[in-house]
């Protein structure tokens, strides 16, 4: 009879641990794999105008989490979508030409071309 009980607590560890512990952990290391990344990455600068903006929550009520994306084109044709601040979000137009500034998947920065 104090078996039972036994398993069914290391039910419940093995359930938090498969469903808590182990997705938090890994994204623990891919947080830190992306920063070592960009970190290791140049910096680069281009000419680039604003194509496309959007944002997404994540989680909901006072949990809730949201991130700001900003979609430049490049004269080549190329696009790069980078995370933003939510004021630098605020402060980019979709049309805005001008010097972007990134490294690896961080955005450094954006001067526009008529504030030059």
């Amino acid at each position: 009879m104090a078996i039972l009980p036994l398993i069914v607590v290391g039910l419940i560890v093995a359930v938090i641990l498969i469903f808590v512990a182990i997705p938090t952990v890994l994204a623990i290391v891919r947080a830190g794999r992306r920063r070592s990344r960009d970190r290791a990455a140049t910096e680069l600068q281009a000419e680039a105008r604003v194509v496309d903006k959007r944002s997404q929550v994540t989680g909901s009520g006072t949990a809730a989490d949201q991130r700001y994306y900003v979609t430049f084109q490049f004269a080549t044709g190329g696009r790069l979508e980078l995370e933003v601040s939510p004021s630098e979000s605020g402060m980019l137009v979709v049309g805005d030409e001008g010097h972007l500034d990134w490294r690896g998947t961080r955005y450094l920065g954006f001067a526009r071309e008529i504030l030059r």
